[in-house]
Parts: structure tokens; sequence; C-alpha cells
């Protein structure tokens, strides 16, 4: 919620060191016009337009603020300050304060600079510790961004952080024949320390013994079946006789 100044009365009275003080900060910032009269130079609101765009560039745009003797023309000046400026900084001013600033009221409006000042400066510190911050959080993400291409290592699982001879018990190498890879011994049980390795075995013929006899006896029986018809032939030949 916007802070709002109600009359004159709310803005610090200042002694002369601190009169002197501004006059000098004002000096130093680049005006459209030479300043004669300072309540008269700044009641339009426009060298409050140039002052504010001199520190925040972009929180204003001095060409929608137009120079004015009278004083509507000087109130939409300021109205305009009041409603696109100063929210922008906290505060704002109440009509009748503003209709004093057009006047030119004596004394007026250095108090009124001296609040501004305050709040441009308050402003410029938060914007400063806003982009020192975003600055500190782009070099550390850029650092670790570093750190992961020039070590790549450091971005792989915890596992290959592991002694290597931890790696080659927990992973043992395995070759296309199911064998391990030289320099590395299985563990056989005592029952089959003397047997003799077995030959690899090729593809399921069944059992050769069974086989070679299936193979047999249809030819015995084809034999057997043969003698007989010779047997019958002769037989019938010797009838025939």
């Amino acid at each position: 919620m916007p802070i709002v100044t109600k009359n004159m009365d709310d803005l610090e009275f200042l002694e002369e060191s601190e009169l002197e003080e501004l006059y000098s900060w004002v000096d130093k910032i680049p005006l459209s016009r030479p300043k004669r009269n300072i309540a008269r130079d700044f009641s339009d609101g426009v060298l409050v337009a140039e002052i504010v765009k001199y520190f925040m560039p972009k929180a204003i745009d001095v060409h929608n603020y137009t120079p004015g003797s009278s004083t509507p023309q000087k109130m939409q000046n300021w109205f305009l300050l009041n409603r696109k400026v100063f929210t922008k900084l906290n505060f704002q001013l109440t009509e009748d304060l503003i209709r004093e600033l057009c006047l030119a009221k004596q004394g007026l409006v250095e108090r009124f600079l001296m609040h501004l000042r305050s709040k441009v400066e308050r402003a410029l510190w938060d914007m400063s510790k806003g982009a020192e911050e975003r600055n500190q959080i782009a070099q550390h993400q850029a650092k670790s961004s570093q750190r992961m291409h020039t070590n790549p290592k450091a971005s792989k699982s915890n596992f290959n952080d592991r002694p290597e001879a931890d790696q080659n018990m927990s992973m043992p190498n395995i070759s296309s024949n199911n064998t391990l890879h030289a320099g590395t011994k299985s563990k056989v049980s005592p029952g089959r320390q003397n047997q003799k390795a077995l030959p690899a075995a090729g593809p399921y013929r069944g059992n050769a013994k069974i086989t070679a006899l299936e193979e047999m006896v249809p030819r015995a029986l084809y034999e057997e079946k043969e003698q007989e018809c010779l047997a019958k032939e002769e037989t019938i030949q010797v009838n025939c006789w």
C-alpha cells in the first residue's frame, strides 16, 4: 500500500546545512532549463520528472510532461507523476499538497525534493542489492556448470566413486561364452574339485543307445518279413510243379 503524504507538515523541516546540501545535489543534475527561482522552476513538475529520469531512466517518460504556466496544466503533470512514478517509490501526494506545489508555496518544494531524494536513493539501493544477488546467483550457476564440464566424473553415479577393487568384486567381467576373464577365479565346490571339465555340450540328440536300437529294430523286422515272403514263394512253386 503506498504511503500517503497528507500535507506539507508530513515533510520534514530542513536545517540551513541540509538546504545547502540539497541545492548542491540539484545543481549536479542536468536539467532542461536553468534554475532561477526553485519554487517556480519546479511548480509544473517537469523538472521533477527530469530528476527521476536522471536516476531511474526506465521509470518515467519525460515526453509525457508538458511545461505550463497555468495551474490546471501544472496539476495535470503532478497527477501523472503521482499515479505513474511516485507509487513506484512507495509514496503519494494529496491533491492539496499538489496544489500548494503548483502555487509555488515558499519553502515547500525544498522539503518535497528532500523527500524525493530519500525515496530515489532507497530505490537505487534496493535495485543494486537485487542486482548483486542476481549476479551472485549467476556466478554460482556458472561455476557449477563449469565444474560439470571440466570434471564429467562428478556427474556419474556414486558407484564410480567407489575404489576400483570394490567395483571389480561387485561387477565381474563376463565374456560372450559365459566364462570369467583371465585373472579372475571362480569358486568350485569341494565335491567337484577332482572332476574333469566336461566338454561343451552340442545340440540335444537324446540317448545314443536308444536311438541306435530304434534304427536297428525296423530293419531286422523287414528282413524277417522278406525271408517269410521268399519261403512262401518257394512253397507255392513246389506245389505248382
